[in-house]
């Protein structure tokens, strides 16, 4: 049985009624676009001779993208060929067998419908074939004559004097710039989009018979007129899904806007007599439409359709018909010198469909850059687009801000100096966010990780983990979770290692005072038995006393900087700055009380003060809390990552962290990754000597005198110079000598580390987290200078393969300031055995003992640390953004910070902010600020 098709009948008309409720009784629809559109789509299938297996092919897979396991196509393509022979029936009152027979009288028979084939509703015929028949409008004599066909002189091609009446209709009846719904490439139904194998054009689009021009050998081969049964040129938004087409339209509007920018009024006036392209008026800077009816981008009018703009119709379609005229005296002029630049207003499209607006640049960050990628000016105003975003990424510019993935074109070859946690992490962030940089780490020393020194000691039955620098992390928020994404990303979710806030490493924690160890008071503590306690330990003497007081003191306000003592003996006494605070920072800085600022180490207690000026148990008690500027991204970006895994969320919710094999552990899954990777080398007992910015007439860089053993200083040059190593370290490097001297006033102290392992799993009298010993301990309990033990064996449970009791001793810190020489490792493990006699009792014999002396190992934020790092960042922005800071030396001494510093550092040079330096927190407007709702 055969079924003939075509469009504007009424079989035609009779199936878009059943089409259409049927689509929306099975819930498909088109992606956003208009919902008859799929409809209409299927009845245009019908119409070119689709079968009923093609139809599902290309519903299932291109037009709806449906499983492999999903038959809805393929039912709903068998139910409208039901359809198509029931209507067909019911429209003309005829059997099968009628049908038949008067589809073989005609002399020219239409594609036949069996069972999976449909008739197209146009005969093919030669290449003498013409447009209007090319459209389906036009029938054979024998057809019923009900339908309009055009004069009867029409019908026949063979009168003479009928030629230019025929052109006159074909060109207007041309319908080659119709939707792409109108116009369909003869498919297959499964095949994907494909540009590759089709031929050049051969000449302007409105000549539809183009290749008859050529000669028969270089005609291409098929259909004569251009590959296409109808006659005109298939173009790819044929076989495009809605979402190809977005993307398309989205790529043509950033190509027109820097077109826009390439043909701009300076340029053109060097340029006279060369044709310019057509550009969209809307895209020009600085350029206003003239005519009113300025609008949103094409982009933007495919994506919201039903928006109405004000306005006669009747006004647009006169200006479309103008427009129209002047682009085909602009398509038939192309490539003529002289040819008029059209003006603006000239090409305003009918599917403008917002209010009318003047389109203008206000600003050149809203402009991309005409050199793009390729723009080497540093202090570039313009935008540029990201070569670390995926391809086909386009740049936002209505928002006023720069992708996170990056736009800054100026970054090139990269130099990390020092090979610690931070340049690891820097390099590892860099290498991760801008993919097409070569990053080169320089490290001074013959091994990377810096401060993190995790050794496994075989002890004769097995392997114990000694830590000689960090041992544990806090998972707070925010630079805990930082290094916590860092640690996902590496892959060692798996061999972290909690300690739990229930365990007995997070519950006692103790002082030395003044001859006994005392609990500090904290989670699970009863409140009226810690009270009584409380009352009658010496270290808490008139600690109650004084923060009944507190609120009563003199508030400063107009103060800039002063120390932790001064300021805690200021408003709640002396006691508690001595015997508490003391500890507290000699466990953290190993630094004197009354050295260190309180505004770079417990801003909290220096803002709320100084901004709010009522007392710090005030502000503590109004629920103000403390909030940095640079906070907000993070938080927003962990927002939009939504739930992390169970893992992730436990470690969160721990005490404190560590690795199976130590925090060095991180330093080394760090180094591992940065080798597979083919854009990054590590130069390790490479020292650089010096560094200088370079300018030149078109170009900026750092150059580096980089020395390798007892070789000769080698010039290497970057684009852009991360600096991890010390502030004192990089003031001798950089040249002029005097440009960083203030960074390098920050001091720093000296610690020794001892490990102990015992066999004794019970050698210790208590057991927690371990003790701190504060700055007025009597010189008679403390004579080795040391700062804290720690109970290793409590703080990370699971790191050693046989049982025991693990200890570590810290001792000089601040105590060694001013000292020419240090304990050597004997000297240092006979004064830790005394501690733990003295303090703990211990007498027994350690069955292995780890020392190591590390210089100059933690910097000291002394008073006035806010300041010098302001006067840095105003000196670092001579480099115009080519030298950045980060580490320990500025911002934070934790290994939490560290990472936190790495990632900002990175993240402002991807995204380009030129002026900033790694210290843009300390400059004035960039501080915290103090808000309701704690942290």
């Amino acid at each position: 049985m055969s079924v003939e098709v075509s469009l504007n009948t009424p079989l035609a008309d009779a199936l878009s009624n059943v089409v259409q409720p049927k689509l929306t009784e099975i819930g498909w629809n088109t992606g956003g676009l208009d919902d008859s559109a799929l409809g209409e789509y299927i009845i245009l299938m019908l119409v070119n001779g689709k079968t009923q297996d093609q139809i599902a092919a290309e519903l299932s897979n291109d037009l709806l993208s449906l499983g492999p396991d999903d038959t809805g196509a393929t039912d709903f393509a068998k139910w409208l060929f039901e359809q198509v022979h029931i209507l067909n029936a019911q429209t003309n009152g005829t059997t099968a067998s009628q049908m038949q027979q008067a589809s073989q009288g005609r002399g020219s028979a239409p594609h036949q419908v069996g069972e999976h084939q449909l008739a197209e509703g146009n005969s093919q015929v030669g290449a003498s074939r013409m447009p209007d028949a090319d459209m389906g409008d036009a029938m054979d004599d024998t057809q019923d004559g009900s339908i309009p066909t055009g004069p009867k002189s029409m019908r026949s091609v063979s009168r003479p004097g009928n030629k230019r009446l025929i052109g006159q209709l074909s060109k207007a009846m041309d319908r080659t710039g119709d939707a792409m719904l109108h116009r369909v490439r003869p498919q297959q139904g499964t095949e994907r989009v494909n540009m590759h194998n089709r031929q050049p054009p051969k000449g302007p689009r409105n000549d539809l018979n183009r290749n008859q021009r050529l000669p028969p050998n270089l005609r291409p081969s098929g259909a004569p007129n251009g590959g296409m049964p109808n006659g005109g040129m298939a173009t790819p938004l044929m076989n495009a899904s809605p979402q190809q087409q977005m993307a398309l339209f989205a790529m043509l509007e950033e190509q027109a806007r820097m077109m826009s920018q390439i043909f701009s009024p300076q340029q053109q006036s060097f340029m006279q007599g060369v044709p310019q392209p057509a550009i969209n008026p809307n895209f020009r800077p600085g350029g206003q439409v003239q005519n009113e009816q300025s609008g949103r981008s094409l982009f933007d009018r495919i994506q919201r359709p039903n928006q109405r703009q004000n306005g006669s119709f009747s006004k647009r379609q006169q200006t479309n018909n103008a427009n129209l005229q002047t682009l085909n005296q602009q398509s038939s002029g192309a490539g003529v010198e002289g040819a008029q630049e059209p003006t603006n207003g000239d090409m305003t499209s009918s599917m403008e469909v917002e209010s009318s607006q003047k389109s203008q640049f206000e600003q050149p960050s809203d402009t991309i850059c005409k050199f793009n990628l390729k723009c080497s000016k540093t202090d570039c105003p313009y935008a540029h687009q990201s070569p670390a975003a995926p391809p086909g990424t386009t740049l936002d510019l209505s928002s006023g801000s720069i992708p996170d993935s990056g736009f800054n074109s100026s970054v090139g070859d990269v130099a990390v100096l020092g090979g610690g946690i931070t340049g690891l992490a820097s390099a590892y962030y860099i290498a991760e966010r801008l993919p097409h940089s070569q990053i080169t780490l320089f490290e001074g020393r013959s091994r990377l990780g810096g401060w993190l020194r995790s050794t496994q000691v075989d002890v004769g039955n097995g392997n114990v983990v000694f830590e000689q620098g960090p041992r544990n992390l806090r998972p707070t928020r925010p630079n805990g979770w930082v290094t916590l994404d860092l640690i996902n990303s590496l892959g060692l979710e798996d061999q972290v290692l909690m300690t739990s806030k229930q365990s007995v490493a997070a519950h006692n924690r103790f002082i030395y005072y003044p001859d006994h160890l005392v609990r500090m008071p904290g989670p699970g503590s009863s409140l009226l038995p810690t009270i009584v306690y409380m009352l009658q330990e010496p270290v808490f003497k008139g600690l109650f006393r004084a923060a009944a007081f507190e609120p009563f003191r003199p508030i400063l306000v107009d103060q800039q900087d002063e120390s932790v003592g001064s300021f805690i003996a200021r408003r709640f006494g002396p006691a508690l700055a001595n015997n508490i605070v003391s500890a507290l920072l000699h466990g953290i800085y190993a630094g004197d009380v009354y050295q260190l600022s309180v505004r770079s180490i417990f801003p909290y207690l220096f803002h709320a003060e100084r901004e709010l000026s009522i007392s710090v148990g005030a502000a503590y008690a109004l629920g103000f809390g403390l909030r940095w500027p640079q906070d907000a991204s993070l938080e927003a970006e962990w927002a939009r990552a939504g739930p992390v895994s169970q893992r992730t969320q436990a470690i969160r919710n721990s005490s404190v962290f560590t690795f199976k094999k130590g925090i060095g552990q991180l330093a080394d899954q760090l180094e591992t990754k940065l080798r597979q990777l083919p854009n990054v080398s590590i130069r390790r007992g490479t020292v650089v000597d010096q560094l200088q910015l370079k300018q030149t007439c078109d170009s900026e860089n750092i150059e580096l005198l980089a020395r390798s053993g007892s070789d000769q200083p080698t010039k290497e040059s970057f684009s852009h110079v991360v600096s991890t190593v010390s502030g004192k370290a990089l003031h001798g490097a950089v040249r002029p000598a005097s440009s960083l001297f203030v960074l390098s006033q920050t001091p720093a102290v000296t610690v020794m580390v001892v490990n102990l392992y015992f066999s004794n799993p019970s050698v210790l009298p208590v057991r927690g987290f371990g003790y701190l010993l504060p700055r007025s301990l009597p010189f008679e309990q403390n004579p080795e200078r040391a700062l804290g033990v720690v109970f290793d064996s409590d703080a990370s449970i699971g790191q050693d393969e046989i049982p025991g009791t693990k200890v570590t001793v810290m001792l000089g810190g601040h105590w060694w300031d001013g000292w020419e020489a240090y304990p050597d490792e004997d000297m240092g493990a006979s004064m830790a055995k005394s501690v733990l006699k003295r303090h703990l009792g211990i007498s027994e014999i350690p069955r292995a003992t780890c020392v190591g002396l590390q210089k100059d190992c933690i910097p000291q934020y002394t008073v006035g640390h806010h300041g010098r790092m302001s006067l840095g960042h105003e000196a670092l922005q001579k480099f115009k953004g080519r030298l950045r800071v980060a580490g320990s030396s500025y911002t934070g001494v934790g290994l939490n910070d560290c990472v936190r510093s790495a990632r900002n550092v990175v993240t402002s040079l991807v995204e380009g902010r030129q002026r900033d330096t790694g210290l843009e927190s300390f400059a004035r407007g960039n501080g915290p600020t103090l808000s309701l709702s704690k942290t």
